[in-house]
């Protein structure tokens, strides 16, 4: 058991299944001795992203949204983590 805190990153995204992959990969890549989890909060995709969630085994909702920080706001409620990272699904994380 780690002492360091828990986190939670929160994807939101809308048919970014082009991106979406490199940007999960890059989540489970982190090498952080701590718990993480990866959230993702989709507006409902109709291009395969969701797919690709179902496959990636990550926690994730699908739905229709108001937009980018109502779609945060879902995420960051659905967040088990002490600590909340925020990545698009459209960009990665650095080792």
């Amino acid at each position: 058991m780690s002492d360091l805190p828990s986190i939670t990153v929160v994807t939101p995204c809308l048919n970014r299944a082009a991106t979406l992959e490199r940007a999960l990969e890059s989540v489970r890549a982190q090498e952080y001795p701590g718990e993480v989890e990866h959230v993702v909060v989709d507006g409902g995709s109709t291009d395969g992203t969701v797919e690709i969630l179902e496959r990636a085994g990550v926690r994730y909702v699908s739905e229709p949204d108001r937009g980018l920080a109502h779609a945060m706001n879902k995420g960051i409620a659905m967040a088990r983590g002490e600590v909340i990272g925020w990545l698009n699904a459209d960009d990665r994380y650095e080792p």
